[in-house]
C-alpha cells in the first residue's frame, strides 16, 4: 500500500470511527432525556423493556465504535512503524514520537463507552426514584 493509500485509509477510519461514535452520543443523550421526561412515569415492565431495548442499542453501537476505533488505533500503530523507512508520512499524528497514544486507544475508549453507558443507566434510575426534584405543573401554560 502507497503512503497516500495509508494516509487517506487513516483519515478515513477517523471519520468513520467519529461517526460512529456520534451515533452512541446521539443514543445515550436520547437515553437522558427520555429518562429525565418519562423514567418516574413508566411502569416497571414499561421500564423493562425500554432498558432491553437500549440496552441493546448502546452495546451494538459501542461495539461498533470500539472496533472502528480500533481498527484506527492498528493503523495508527503500523504508520508508526513504517513511518520511519517514508518521509511522506510524517506528517500524520502517528508517526511522530510515542505514535500519538494510538496503541493505548481501544482501552481510553472501552472506558468511556463503559462509564457512558452505565452513568446513563444511572441516572435513569435516580429519576426512576424521584431524587431529582422539579416541579409538575398540571395548570395550562400562559
Amino acid at each position: 500500500m502507497s503512503d497516500f493509500e495509508l494516509a487517506l485509509l487513516f483519515s478515513e477510519y477517523l471519520n468513520t470511527a467519529n461517526f460512529i461514535f456520534s451515533n452512541f452520543m446521539a443514543l445515550v443523550f436520547a437515553m437522558l432525556t427520555a429518562s429525565f421526561f418519562l423514567a418516574h412515569r413508566m411502569e416497571r415492565w414499561v421500564a423493562i423493556l425500554f432498558l432491553a431495548l437500549y440496552s441493546i442499542g448502546a452495546i451494538m453501537t459501542g461495539s461498533g465504535v470500539l472496533f472502528a476505533f480500533s481498527d484506527f488505533a492498528a493503523l495508527g500503530v503500523h504508520i508508526h512503524e513504517t513511518a520511519r523507512q517514508s518521509a511522506d508520512l510524517a506528517w500524520l499524528g502517528p508517526a511522530g514520537a510515542g505514535g500519538a497514544g494510538m496503541g493505548a486507544m481501544p482501552v481510553m475508549i472501552s472506558i468511556l463507552l463503559a462509564v457512558a453507558y452505565l452513568g446513563s443507566l444511572g441516572f435513569f434510575f435516580v429519576v426512576r426514584a424521584r431524587r431529582i426534584e422539579r416541579p409538575e405543573n398540571d395548570e395550562a401554560a400562559p
